[in-house]
């Protein structure tokens, strides 16, 4: 898997991690310090992934694509260069803010980012 926006995990947390090779998203969960698993969330992937409060997941690929909880596509947001890059922010962590190749893009989401 890409190693973009990883952060730290502590025994039994749970994220999400895309794999632009495989062109997947993995739920992955660390189990104790030698035990990792990883199952696939989405058949879809790339650069970057974020949840809201809702649970709703963005997935930065060729546009923004965004999945329920359980992993159903529910949007496509058209951007007009390849997102690669995504973040929360914002006073209340509603605004989505999508790096580009050369631009910077944002969005209102109706949930606040986790």
């Amino acid at each position: 898997m890409q190693a973009s926006q990883w952060r730290l995990f502590h025994v039994g947390d749970e994220h999400l991690a895309a794999s632009e090779e495989d062109d997947t998203t993995y739920r992955v969960k660390l189990g104790s310090l030698e035990h990792l698993t990883a199952t696939e969330f989405a058949p879809r992937a790339g650069s970057s992934v974020v949840t809201d409060a809702a649970g709703n997941v963005y997935v930065a690929g060729g546009q923004l694509y965004i999945y329920s909880a359980d992993g159903k596509q529910i949007g496509v947001v058209e951007i007009p260069e390849r997102p690669s890059s995504l973040a929360f922010g914002g006073a209340d962590k509603k605004t989505l803010y999508i790096g580009a190749r050369g631009s910077l893009f944002s969005m209102q989401t109706a949930a606040a980012g986790r």
